[in-house]
């Protein structure tokens, strides 16, 4: 039961942005420019899934490590020298036809980045990642020329655009405008990891007292960097099927009523409890039925109780059924009952005890009529037992 994950639910929200780690190397001198003007030097790039350094009670660790994340790099623009000024503008590569302002604030980043991700991660496109793209998050990319890069990180195992691409649709419940935003996912075995393309210009400057890079800033060009992207932690979830046996069904004088089986299925995951409801499955004759339940969590286990075995019908194996619930597919788990020799299901039989005033007894009378001891018969309609 594989899904392609497309929209989320509105209330979810990314994690915009990236954390920039401190430089690897620098140097102290100006940009130069290679015979056509383009910035010269050879540029690397670290990108992790997230800040190594994080507290433990803040990382994804080795559920994230386990999701096998990659990153492609894709090469937006080439930096440009600005004859007799220490910095750089862009020119774009062929295919992106992009509006970069000359001073680029933050919160037009994330636009930009949105915009350059629709052109690479449309069907069909030609853009093509940089050498070194798709290795394993944390490896050093080297060898880059100096300009602006798209990071689209990625599960490993995802190599196909509609596997790894999402799209998140977002309402203003102000304004009650929908917005749609870009993101790529990677999977460990219960979670789903969340990432929003990025972009990176390089080489770069420090952050300056209020944590804002620009190529104005004071100190050394940074020609190597490293990058701590921010992923969003989504949970995955599963399926379970019920499947039912009955192997006798209790007929009376011909009429079938159906038989209903209640079961009671609870999830836990880490110890605590992530799911829980009451299904049912009706038969009206011998047979296999199933019901499926989705939208379990990935990773949980769940215990199957049969709390209500259709009154005249009994467990061929007695006890509880476990699972656990694994992403994007459907676990069963079987049960099978067996009638029990008792006629107590839909029909029943009325009992009438009528005193005799002539003999001074009690008579007793079953409808419909009981082959016992002791049984009348029907009972008479004048309410007495007539000679």
């Amino acid at each position: 039961m594989k899904k392609r994950w497309i929209y989320l639910l509105a209330a979810l929200t990314l994690v915009a942005g990236m954390g920039l780690a401190e430089p690897l190397a620098g140097t102290a001198a100006p940009l130069a420019a290679d015979g056509e003007g383009f910035v010269s030097g050879s540029c690397s790039l670290t990108v992790y899934p997230e800040d190594p350094n994080k507290e433990e009670t803040d990382s994804f660790g080795e559920d994230l490590a386990s999701a096998d994340v990659v990153v492609d790099l894709y090469q937006i623009a080439r930096a440009v020298k600005v004859p007799g000024h220490d910095t750089y503008q862009y020119e774009l590569a062929a295919g992106y036809d992009l509006d970069i302002p000359a001073e680029v604030e933050a919160a037009q980043w994330d636009a930009l980045a949105q915009a350059a991700a629709a052109i690479v991660l449309s069907e069909g496109t030609a853009a093509v990642p940089a050498e070194g793209s798709g290795m394993p998050a944390g490896s050093k990319v080297t060898g880059l020329d100096a300009g602006l890069y798209l990071l689209v990180a990625r599960g490993a195992d995802l190599t196909q655009l509609a596997d790894y691409k999402m799209e998140l649709t977002q309402k203003d419940p102000a304004t009650e405008e929908e917005t749609t935003t870009i993101a790529t996912i990677a999977c460990s075995r219960d979670h789903t990891y969340a990432f929003l393309p990025q972009l990176v210009s390089i080489p770069t400057k420090p952050a300056d007292a209020n944590g804002v890079i620009n190529t104005a800033n004071p100190g050394d060009w940074i020609f190597d960097m490293t990058v701590n992207l921010k992923p969003e932690q989504l949970s995955r979830y599963g399926s379970l099927e019920i499947i039912k046996t009955l192997s006798e069904y209790e007929t009376m004088g011909g009429v079938q009523e159906s038989a209903t089986f209640v079961f009671e299925v609870t999830g836990t995951l880490d110890g605590e409890v992530v799911y829980s409801n009451v299904e049912s499955i009706t038969f009206t004759a011998a047979g296999r039925e199933s019901v499926i339940l989705d939208r379990i969590p990935a990773g949980a286990e769940v215990t199957v109780k049969e709390v209500y075995t259709g009154s005249s019908y009994q467990l061929t194996v007695p006890g509880d059924r476990t699972a656990v619930i694994s992403a994007e597919e459907i676990v069963s788990v079987e049960f099978e009952n067996e009638y029990d020799g008792r006629r107590t299901n839909g029909h029943g039989i009325k009992n009438q005890f009528v005193y005799d005033e002539e003999r001074g007894t009690w008579n007793w009378y079953s409808s419909p009529a009981q082959e016992a001891a002791g049984n009348q018969g029907e009972p008479p309609s004048a309410g007495r037992n007539e000679d």
